[in-house]
């Protein structure tokens, strides 16, 4: 870990409340060729679950995930603030139990009207009718949106040409979101970022400290709206706004357990 990364994370460790937001799949969980089978290092859901259980911490994902799939892979235990399709769905867990007042969205879920329900049945019969012409591609459907996976796609040059269509089908359709990723290619009939969902974290947590994690550039939204005192993380070699960078989800797991056990140190020294 690099020293300024290091003095970053001992100044994280000692605010008086800290907010530790992470990306799901390539920043806590491997990349898997069937998005379903993804699963956070073992390292980082102990390095999650310890930090979830300390005083004036809060630990939240941020994620393009459904939140279902969130609550039921990350967070069974209900201890953290969730964020999936991009920021339109929230569930603030813990801080709507602890009185935050305002968020009407404080657990969940995604309401579609007519025309977006249409948008979106549109959207996902061209992705399936993509992903049919494409041995191994995998359809998946989110509550606001659906995606083009194609990392189990044999065929390097099959797998861009699916993308491509889809982009161009995407394109003809009116009021979709688009958002590209490794290897997969996403559209949403509603317009919300990461940022978004990372600022109505904020809004009912009120950190002192916020830590970011984030692979992809999709995650680059949230990264974006960190202030000065925040910590902002890329995770691999893409290009960033982030001050600091790892290389891949087993350092970054190294990273939050070291955060975890400098927070606790910090908060028993304070007690």
């Amino acid at each position: 870990m690099s020293d300024p990364l290091n003095r970053a994370l001992d100044a994280a460790a000692g605010a008086g409340t800290l907010l530790v937001a992470l990306d799901f799949d390539g920043t806590v969980a491997p990349f898997t060729e069937r998005p379903e089978d993804s699963r956070p290092l073992p390292a980082a859901q102990r390095a999650l679950d310890a930090l979830a259980g300390l005083p004036r911490t809060t630990v939240a994902v941020v994620s393009g995930r459904p939140l279902e799939f969130l609550r039921t892979v990350v967070d069974p235990q209900r201890r953290m603030v969730l964020s999936g399709s991009h920021g339109a769905e929230v569930d603030l867990g813990p801080a709507a139990r602890g009185g935050a007042e305002g968020h009407d969205a404080g657990h969940g879920g995604v309401v579609l009207g007519p025309e977006q329900r249409a948008r979106l049945e549109r959207a996902v019969a061209a992705t399936r009718q993509i992903a049919r012409s494409c041995p191994g591609a995998h359809v998946e459907l989110k509550p606001a949106g659906v995606a083009l996976h194609t990392r189990p796609v044999k065929d390097p040059a099959a797998a861009q040409r699916a993308l491509q269509q889809a982009a161009e089908a995407y394109c003809v359709l009116p009021g979709l979101r688009v958002t590209p990723g490794q290897q997969v290619l996403e559209c949403s009939v509603l317009s919300a970022t990461k940022g978004d969902g990372l600022d109505a974290i904020r809004a009912a947590v009120h950190p002192d400290v916020t830590v970011f994690a984030g692979d992809d550039v999709t995650d680059e939204d949230a990264l974006a709206v960190l202030g000065p005192a925040d910590v902002g993380i890329k995770v691999g070699e893409r290009e960033s706004v982030a001050p600091w960078r790892v290389p891949d989800p087993a350092a970054l797991s190294e990273v939050l357990a070291d955060l975890a056990d400098r927070r606790a140190r910090v908060l028993d020294g304070a007690g």
